[in-house]
């Protein structure tokens, strides 16, 4: 039997360049239990309606649900078993509005419950059009395969290779929606060692989002993966990095691209330990380059402790610390998080239209600031950055910093990618900005937000 299992994106998204993994998870259960099957990263219109398939499997998130749903109902039209699962099904609150649209929805799930699932399709006993079910993993065990060799093949000669080396984040950040959120489960050292060995190429990325918390594991793999002269890009936080024993073995295994998630200036996150962020920061920046390596911070703006001024001061943080590169988003308050949960109490939300949730677009109202205030702040502290060096400049210095290797060439095109990108979103929150204005007037918006 046959199963096709699909990531959804929307324009230009960073799946085009580092392959979303989970669904070989999937795919490597699928094929142990005797199944062919066909992962595909897309836009809707590349999805294959005329499939042989029995079942389609579906990653969602939010601001892809729309898409989702309009497929799977074109899907099961056809006779396909569909199977919603990804972040966008955490919680409980979004369960109902997927429930016309698919067989199964899992808002996670381990190997013995996919494998059984495909089980009762073999059999006829899971058939499209029936009431859905919803299959959670709530004693939480899931794991990555071990020999997980298996996802590198499924990227494409431009991507990088993507390798997980823990699940889930110990911090419980209100704004995210991380998988085992609370949690911290590490994969075995010599499994992680294996696929790194394999990777195609030389640059290789760790998918984590806290990379490294435990530092007794992270000097051993470190260690085991330095022979292999790989150039590694990872993901963590101050406080971690700003141990130089730490950095030190980073540097020695092959990290070469540290990505810290600063994310806001205006509180102390349980995140960033008890360093100062700002000062903590410069030192990782400087003790980095000493060592070959180059830091990009990433930011969100529009938290309730965010006020106006704040865009000013991340512009001034950035020249401070000497970043090579930046990242910055607006809050996105994703379904069943914490900001959302209080947001929505609070009769902030003013956007449930799932296409905006994606960094693009203002969706709530925020605390210390109007939204206007957050859309101009946005736009000239993206315009400020990119004009802070022309594309040519850009690409001089980081070839005179770091010299022309795997890592400054990943941070200019990153760093010219937020050239375009701040061109998009200008686009975008302009547009934003005036249908937000046009409705807050209108008589059915004013009688909305009455009831």
């Amino acid at each position: 039997m046959k199963i096709d299992l699909y990531h959804l994106h929307r324009g230009l998204h960073f799946t085009r360049l580092t392959y979303p993994i989970v669904l070989d998870v999937l795919r490597t259960w699928a094929e142990a239990s005797g199944w062919s099957a066909r992962v595909s990263v897309c836009q809707e219109s590349g999805v294959d309606l005329a499939t042989e398939a029995d079942v389609v499997g579906i990653s969602v998130y939010t601001q892809t649900a729309p898409a989702a749903y309009r497929v799977a109902a074109a899907l099961r039209r056809r006779g396909k078993v569909v199977v919603f699962g990804g972040p966008h099904f955490r919680g409980d609150s979004t369960v109902a509005e997927a429930s016309p649209f698919c067989d199964v929805i899992a808002g996670s799930i381990d190997e013995a419950q996919f494998r059984g699932l495909l089980a009762e399709v073999a059999a006829g006993r899971l058939r499209p059009g029936g009431p859905p079910r919803l299959v959670r993993d709530v004693a939480n065990r899931f794991r990555y395969p071990q020999d997980f060799r298996q996802s590198l093949r499924s990227r494409r000669w431009y991507q990088i290779p993507t390798i997980p080396t823990s699940l889930g984040c110990p911090y419980d950040c209100e704004f995210c929606a991380a998988y085992l959120q609370g949690r911290y489960v590490l994969r075995d050292v010599d499994a992680v060692r294996n696929e790194v060995a394999h990777a195609p190429g030389r640059v290789v990325l760790f998918s984590d989002a806290t990379f490294g918390l435990n530092t007794r594991w992270t000097m051993a793999l470190m260690d085991a993966i330095a022979p292999l002269g790989k150039r590694i890009a990872i993901e963590t936080t101050v406080g971690r990095v700003r141990d130089p024993a730490v950095l030190r073995a980073l540097a020695r295994g092959g990290v070469r691209w540290i990505v810290v998630g600063v994310e806001t200036l205006t509180r102390r996150l349980r995140k960033h330990g008890a360093a100062d962020v700002e000062h903590g920061l410069a030192d990782v920046v400087g003790r980095a380059h000493d060592l070959g390596m180059v830091v990009q911070g990433n930011f969100i703006c529009g938290l309730d402790s965010d006020g106006p001024e704040s865009f000013e001061d991340i512009y001034e943080h950035y020249e401070r610390t000497r970043l090579d590169a930046i990242m910055i988003g607006i809050l996105t308050p994703y379904p069943d998080t914490g900001i959302f949960r209080d947001l929505h109490a609070q009769g902030r939300i003013i956007d449930t239209a799932w296409e905006h949730y994606d960094c693009h677009h203002v969706v709530y109202r925020p605390r210390r600031m109007t939204v206007d205030q957050l859309v101009d702040g946005y736009i000239g502290l993206y315009r400020a950055l990119r004009r802070r060096k022309s594309a040519l400049r850009e690409i001089w210095e980081g070839i005179a910093t770091h010299g022309v290797r795997a890592e400054s060439l990943l941070m200019i095109g990153n760093n010219l990618y937020q050239k375009y990108d701040s061109i998009t979103k200008t686009r975008n929150l302009r547009r934003n900005q005036r249908e937000l204005a046009s409705h807050a007037t209108s008589p059915a918006r004013l009688e909305a937000l009455r009831a």
